[in-house]
């Protein structure tokens, strides 16, 4: 294993290695950090519509109300510092926000309904119809209220919703395609940390190899073993971020084999083109390009849903289409969601690992 712990050396030595192993968890860091705003979300069944509200009075009656509201939409409880981000980001077109005195309002019959603030961006027919529901229900309480307490326990009690603070998890497609970025960054990253064999040649490598009791085929398998592992640290510092940012990653363990399958991809990759191109200049022109186009067609840029359909067809014959899938489905496993993309992950990997391989062992052997 003597290769392997020198090539280790060697790449912890280059501060350029170090600059794209630390670039992705600090992108990611920040690029979260604006998404998510320090809150986070959970699916509640309901109608298609959100809402957000903000009870500030926090009695039985504003309890209520937020219980009708969250029997006909899907109602998110947000603190009323976010109301800004959260009707920024748009995650919710319309916030409520319950004032305190709010219950003494409707006891009172105050019709003015001054304790009742509503926010939007725009002003639309879903605004305008929350704005209308909350009227309408705060109407029935009032009648309930002064009329008969029992009345309103018996449906307060018949309606209870749960209205759970707002969060990330039911924004994971957004989350999800910024965290794809990984995939165009770790090629990248990568190309850097592997460059390190690709000096091997200028270093008498081959001559090395060839007076020592190490075949051509295990020299490569130690320094690519060594390039992979060096990698890998920005895969665990990535889910580090995750789970500070987030709070919580779906399904850490299957998280991270993606991460590291597409990051061994990557590895394969960079060694698939730096066998073949004839030197160092023509193998980063090519590594740029091929990242690039794969980013872009894969849909690691932007969502796939803005392209045309048949750029649609073309992203299932590139790995990052694969990976950005399995990434927005790791939240519900299903064979179809999840396991066909790391299948097709896994093949990629593998054909060009292979082929990388023996090219490189090919030309070792041949300066022999």
């Amino acid at each position: 294993m003597t290769v392997f712990f020198t090539t280790l050396k060697r790449i912890f030595k280059q501060p350029l290695n170090w600059a794209f192993l630390l670039l992705f968890p600090f992108l990611c860091y920040g690029m979260l950090s604006i998404s998510t705003n320090d809150y986070t979300t959970d699916n509640i069944a309901a109608s298609p519509m959100r809402f957000g509200i903000v009870d500030n009075d926090n009695t039985a009656v504003s309890n209520a109300l937020a219980n009708q509201l969250g029997l006909r939409y899907t109602i998110d409880k947000i603190d009323e510092a976010d109301i800004s981000a959260v009707l920024i980001d748009q995650f919710v077109p319309w916030i409520l926000v319950i004032r305190e005195g709010f219950e003494a309002d409707v006891l009172d019959k105050n019709t003015e309904f001054t304790t009742l603030e509503s926010y939007s961006l725009t002003l639309t027919d879903v605004s305008e119809l929350a704005r209308i529901t909350t009227e309408n229900i705060t109407r029935a309480l009032m009648i309930l209220g002064t009329n008969d307490e029992e009345a309103l326990q018996t449906w307060a009690e018949a309606s209870q919703v749960e209205i759970r603070t707002a969060a990330v998890g039911d924004n994971w497609d957004i989350l999800a395609q910024w965290i794809s970025m990984f995939g165009f960054i770790s090629i990248y990253t990568a190309y850097f940390v592997i460059k390190t064999l690709l000096d091997d040649k200028r270093l008498g490598m081959p001559e090395r190899v060839g007076v020592l009791p190490l075949t051509s085929r295990k020299f490569l398998m130690q320094g690519t073993l060594a390039a992979f592992l060096a990698t890998e640290i920005t895969v665990l510092l990535t889910l580090a971020v995750l789970w500070l940012v987030l709070g919580a990653i779906p399904n850490v363990l299957l998280m991270f084999l993606l991460l590291s399958l597409f990051n061994l991809f990557s590895v394969s990759l960079v060694l698939s083109i730096t066998s073949i191109a004839k030197n160092l200049g023509s193998a980063s022109v090519s590594m740029t390009m091929i990242a690039t186009l794969s980013a872009m067609l894969g849909g690691l840029f932007w969502p796939l849903e803005i392209v045309p359909e048949i750029m649609q067809r073309v992203a299932w014959f590139t790995p990052g289409y694969w990976f950005g899938t399995g990434l927005r489905n790791i939240r519900e496993i299903t064979f179809e969601g999840f396991v066909i993309p790391m299948l097709f992950l896994f093949g990629f990997t593998v054909v060009t690992l292979l082929i990388g391989g023996f090219k490189k062992v090919q030309k070792m052997d041949d300066d022999n």
